[in-house]
């Protein structure tokens, strides 16, 4: 019965976040509250998650709710940048991209190379906050001139 309950309220609180932009970041601090007071990281994620995210183990973007799941978290990031930069790189994963690519699939090409580093460090940080610090520093810009996300 308790699991029950627990995989109710966990459930409510991903379908909110992902929803729902102007509650995400109390909805995303709930949960991570709700993380450390109940160990539910062994119960699985809902049937209609696990179909429209995919595996729990790789990061993926949705879409429709503009959200990326990592590891059983949903963090929402909206429609901006951030995802259509995060998207692009995890179209590739383990590959580097360069600036003038990005310029141009996220921005329309439209900016300057140093706006890309600005928006990775954005993104670096509401991952962070979302509870995905590890995904966040698999985003490498150590290439100058490039980004990539390791997933490997």
């Amino acid at each position: 019965m308790q699991i029950e309950k627990k995989r109710a309220i966990r459930e409510a609180l991903a379908t909110l976040a992902s929803s729902h932009a102007i509650v995400v970041q109390q909805l995303e601090l709930a949960i991570e509250m709700l993380n450390e007071e109940v160990d539910i990281d062994d119960i699985p994620l809902p049937v209609q998650t696990l179909h429209r995210f995919g595996s729990r183990q790789n990061s993926l973007v949705d879409p429709s709710s503009q959200s990326v799941l990592w590891k059983g978290r949903v963090c929402f990031l909206g429609n901006n940048l951030l995802f259509r930069f995060f998207e692009r790189i995890s179209r590739s994963p383990n590959q580097f991209i360069s600036y003038d690519i990005l310029l141009d699939e996220v921005w329309g090409g439209r900016r300057e190379h140093s706006s890309i580093r600005g928006v990775a460090k954005r993104l670096r940080d509401r991952l962070a906050l979302g509870g995905m610090a590890e995904l966040s520093s698999k985003i490498d810009g150590s290439n100058s001139g490039f980004y990539r996300l390791i997933l490997v």
